[in-house]
């Protein structure tokens, strides 16, 4: 399926799933575009919501350490697996 131009295009209850691997390189290389990327992502997949429409970002990293500003004005969290330091690569 190919995504339309606006969540208010596709159909009611449909999904989007993105997976970026590797962002700690983006992340390192391109800090602020990085961010700038999260925040367009968590604005639209909160429009998509209030049209019952969902957008999910996941993102992956090698980089125990990195560290990310708040995305769309909430934190950004580790999984309970790695929520903890000490358990991060």
């Amino acid at each position: 399926m190919t995504w339309p131009a606006t969540a208010a295009d596709a159909p009611e209850g449909a999904g989007l799933v993105l997976v970026f691997t590797d962002y700690d390189r983006f992340a390192t290389t391109c800090p602020r575009a990085a961010q700038v990327v999260l925040d367009i992502i968590a604005d639209q997949a909160r429009q998509a919501a209030v049209l019952n429409r969902r957008l999910i970002c996941l993102v992956q990293s090698n980089d125990p350490q990195i560290r990310l500003e708040a995305v769309g004005a909430m934190p950004v969290l580790w999984n309970s697996d790695e929520a903890l330091d000490v358990r991060r690569g």
